[in-house]
């Protein structure tokens, strides 16, 4: 296994509003620790500087990936918030902790985390899927992301010319609508993503750079 970054930029209204970074570091014992960072630039440093980071600290199991600790830290003027779910997946629950409380809740197999859905999506769309259903442990609670295709797109990147797969998210009253344009010959990593919120506020992320081998290369045992 590699370890593997891509940079983006992030866009609203034509303006940047800030950057984020995803980051594929290996562990041991076919585990690895995906982190994404984001923070405010721009026109968005202007407004509020934030700094936001996610990390997912997963294993190969099976053809997929298997959530073990996520974390998201959030940092802003005189507002931080920490939340951590550790996944116990021998009793099939999630223990979720944020502002000093904790609660259990049941994960069904196959549950992701917020952040390594992406790289089952990346695997799944590599094995030739077009309609995918992850369960996502966020919040205390689980939800479902429906992702359908959407057609093909050539896309002028920073990266150069790049034939991309169009994934929609199917819009849900609690988290709002996501596309993602999916590169195969990066092995289907997402290099530019939309997202419309719930007030319909769209922010969009656009691929600046890359370094290393996209994490589909993950294999699990016998893969």
């Amino acid at each position: 296994m590699d370890r593997f970054v891509a940079s983006f930029v992030l866009k609203a209204f034509g303006t940047t509003v800030g950057r984020s970074e995803w980051r594929l570091v290996p562990l041991e014992k076919e585990q690895f620790l995906w982190e994404s960072r984001s923070e405010t630039a721009g026109a968005g440093a202007l407004i509020r500087d934030v700094y936001i980071i996610e990390r997912s600290e997963s294993e190969v199991f099976g053809q997929s990936f298997r959530p073990l600790v996520y974390h998201y830290d959030r940092y802003a003027k005189n507002a931080t918030r920490n939340v951590q779910v550790v996944f116990d997946w021998e009793n099939g629950v999630a223990l979720n902790t944020a502002k000093e409380h904790t609660w259990r809740m049941s994960v069904p197999p196959g549950t992701l985390d917020k952040l390594n859905y992406l790289l089952a999506l990346m695997r799944d769309l590599a094995d030739g899927k077009r309609g995918m259903k992850y369960t996502i442990a966020d919040g205390g609670r689980l939800k479902v992301y429906d992702m359908r295709e959407a057609g093909t797109e050539t896309l002028e990147t920073a990266l150069g010319t790049l034939k991309t797969l169009k994934i929609r998210r199917i819009r849900h009253p609690d988290y709002g609508e996501a596309t993602l344009w999916c590169a195969s010959a990066l092995g289907f990593l997402p290099v530019k993503l939309e997202n419309r919120d719930r007030d319909g506020r769209l922010v969009s992320m656009y691929i600046e750079s890359i370094e290393g081998m996209p994490p589909t290369v993950i294999k699990g045992p016998g893969g």
